[in-house]
């Protein structure tokens, strides 16, 4: 009898589901460049006068960008505009098969070709640079090459010391990553999704489900809920040449944090990063843990450089409710001290 009900449950939640509508990319922007499959946008003021260092903000090439604007009440987006923050950001787009051959190169030129677009637009040679996850490794390795052309580093929930032991580090470093590439092209997003569920496969899978039923009559929870599940599936397939070299070199030789790893011919050395850097971290986070970016202000010859460590997870960082009231006012003051 009480199966049946859990079941009968389950079902009224299905129906709900199906009849809630529910929107992302929160916050109005302009499209202000595109390049075969990446684009540059630049998101509207919402404040009269803006601070005169430009944020560009670099998400992941695995899932989407637009977690940071997720809904109203949990935009990341809308805390910085609020705060008067000029924010631009990067969308890496959906490789299709002829982009198999896009490389860790062209994802650092294209950062430099958008750099250079909102240094234009806003007069300012240098800018602060916002990378979260893999965009924060792409961010440190663009800092490490250009320390002139970056103002201000922060680095959101970003693994530098691959060695950290977590369950998709020991997926990644078993991985036969020629075998998977020379098969598939392009490495599908659901591919990785997999794997990132060996991380935590009660809590990301049961866990969530039975919390939906237990939340079904609240409607703000569901939408919540929908646009979670919408951007967790809405997952871009990663170019072949780019995962066979993030996966062998980061993962498997964790060749950064030594600075011995090289990209078009030169080494990355991380004491380059000279600017003021930010470090977010998060206690739970199954992907970057602590200790997978705390060795890194060992390394870095910055004179200001702090971390903030947060008990939250992943994406807690950004959507979850703590956060949201405890984090980024820290945050934002770091970055608007260091804006004037």
């Amino acid at each position: 009898m009480e199966d049946f009900k859990v079941f009968e449950q389950f079902m009224k939640t299905l129906k709900t589901l199906h009849d809630i509508d529910v929107d992302v990319w929160q916050t109005p922007f302009d499209e202000i460049h595109k390049e075969g499959i990446f684009r540059l946008i630049h998101y509207k003021p919402r404040v009269e006068k803006t601070l005169p260092t430009p944020v560009l903000i670099v998400y992941a090439y695995i899932n989407r960008p637009y977690i940071l604007d997720l809904q109203p009440d949990r935009s990341v987006i809308r805390k910085l505009l609020d705060k008067g923050l000029d924010v631009y950001m990067i969308d890496w787009g959906y490789p299709k098969k002829a982009d198999k051959y896009i490389t860790l190169e062209d994802y650092i030129r294209y950062i430099d070709k958008a750099l250079g677009i909102v240094a234009k637009r806003s007069g300012k040679d240098k800018i602060t640079l916002h990378g979260y996850c893999i965009g924060g490794t792409l961010s440190l390795i663009f800092s490490s090459l250009n320390p002139d052309k970056v103002k201000n580093l922060v680095l959101q929930a970003t693994p530098v010391d691959f060695d950290a032991p977590r369950a998709i580090n020991l997926w990644a470093k078993s991985l036969d990553v020629d075998k998977v590439v020379d098969a598939m092209g392009n490495v599908p997003g659901e591919f990785l999704n997999n794997a990132f569920l060996l991380a935590d496969p009660i809590g990301l899978t049961f866990g969530k489900y039975a919390n939906l039923i237990r939340e079904s009559k609240d409607e703000k929870f569901l939408k919540t809920f929908l646009r979670m599940e919408k951007w967790i599936f809405d997952s871009p397939d990663v170019p072949g040449e780019t995962f066979r070299q993030y996966i062998k070199d980061w993962y498997q030789k964790n060749l950064l944090i030594k600075n011995q790893f090289t990209l078009a011919g030169k080494k990355i050395d991380l004491r380059r990063i000279n600017m003021p850097t930010l470090a977010i971290v998060a206690d739970y986070d199954h992907i970057a843990p602590p200790e997978a970016t705390k060795p890194l202000l060992k390394i870095i010859s910055s004179t200001d450089k702090i971390i903030m460590n947060f008990t939250t997870g992943h994406i807690g960082v950004s959507v979850g409710s703590k956060p949201a009231y405890g984090l980024w006012p820290k945050v934002i003051d770091w970055m608007k001290e260091r804006s004037q």
